[in-house]
């Protein structure tokens, strides 16, 4: 998780984009139910054996202002956002709470993991550093063009009917550590605490000598030894062949990584039971940010290219966060 070298500190930069939308939000709310994004949310829950009703929908701009999502909570538990310019998913959970509750509130959405509230101005993160007055301008901005909506849910409606649905997925054997990225031990610590933490509960206890296996005692122990503050894909790799060096697995074991994230890779790694570290470049504070991958979900109709879900362990806390595959995915890095 690197923060770029160019901060803004007051967050002018944003805020110049977002402050014109700051009352678009709740107008939106007022003339638009989103009862077309509501319906294709439960078709899509319905279509992969989670049928939920959707309810308190809460609009999202993007970070130039202009409404881009609505994320709805799942009645029975979970929320799901939704695009409202092309239906697109990019993000839901069934276990996790909304991040979006406050509908008199204004919430700009940047992609997967990247949630900020803008108050009078500014901008804050909600979820980590609450509080920061620091922002990086992100590479990635997330803003999907505009499609024929009824069309995309009368296909989806017309592939139930006629098609077997052939979505499928899969996840870890065990859950993983809910640890939080804190300024001393970051998120790059800490999606390789947690990795290794698994590794070596359940496939081979030389990973983590016994007296580290602790979280107050790991995260001290690998960083900055093994996986400094601020890590950059080259030393997480680094760093995690380093601890299979020092342990001795490298006769069983290998330490890699790929510029791109390789879902073929995500998916036998999971298959295998082993987790994998992924880097997403959409976050206002930060240009990386690693999360591990505990599952996947592939989607396969009524599209000819089948989407590709991963499900995270964010860093913050929380597991089981569905996030479709995209472009502010950059990067892997994994044990296997």
């Amino acid at each position: 998780m690197k923060t770029k070298e160019i901060k803004i500190t007051t967050l002018t930069l944003i805020a110049m984009f977002v402050v014109t939308m700051a009352f678009v939000p709740a107008a939106m709310g007022q003339k638009n139910d989103f009862s077309l994004e509501k319906e294709y949310g439960e078709l899509f829950l319905k279509n992969m054996g989670q049928p939920g009703k959707l309810v308190k929908p809460i609009p999202l701009n993007n970070l130039n202002g202009d409404l881009e999502a609505v994320a709805f909570s799942i009645k029975k538990g979970g929320y799901i956002i939704i695009n409202t310019n092309d239906l697109s998913i990019p993000e839901f959970s069934f276990e996790k709470d909304s991040p979006f509750s406050d509908k008199t509130k204004t919430y700009v959405y940047n992609g997967p993991l990247a949630y900020m509230e803008e108050n009078q101005g500014e901008i804050s993160q909600i979820g980590i550093e609450k509080n920061t007055k620091e922002t990086t301008t992100p590479e990635y901005i997330y803003a999907a063009k505009s499609i024929d909506k009824n069309k995309k849910l009368s296909d989806l409606k017309a592939s139930e009917s006629t098609i077997s649905i052939q979505n499928y997925g899969g996840e870890l054997d065990h859950s993983l550590k809910t640890w939080v990225a804190t300024s001393t031990y970051d998120c790059g610590p800490t999606a390789a605490a947690i990795t290794l933490d698994y590794l070596d509960g359940y496939h081979n206890s030389a990973f983590i000598p016994s007296q580290y296996e602790s979280q107050s005692a790991l995260f001290p122990y690998l960083t900055p030894s093994y996986i400094p503050t601020g890590a950059i894909l080259p030393q997480m790799e680094q760093g995690l062949f380093d601890i299979l060096f020092d342990h001795g697995l490298t006769s069983s074991y290998d330490a890699d990584s790929k510029n791109y994230v390789d879902k073929n890779k995500v998916i036998s790694l999971v298959n295998s039971d082993k987790p994998s570290i992924v880097g997403l470049n959409n976050h206002p504070t930060y240009d990386d940010h690693w999360a591990v991958v505990h599952g996947y979900y592939v989607q396969t109709t009524p599209w000819v290219t089948p989407h590709y879900y991963v499900l995270l362990n964010d860093g913050w806390g929380n597991n089981d966060v569905y996030t479709l595959i995209d472009s502010c995915f950059e990067e892997m890095v994994y044990i296997e």
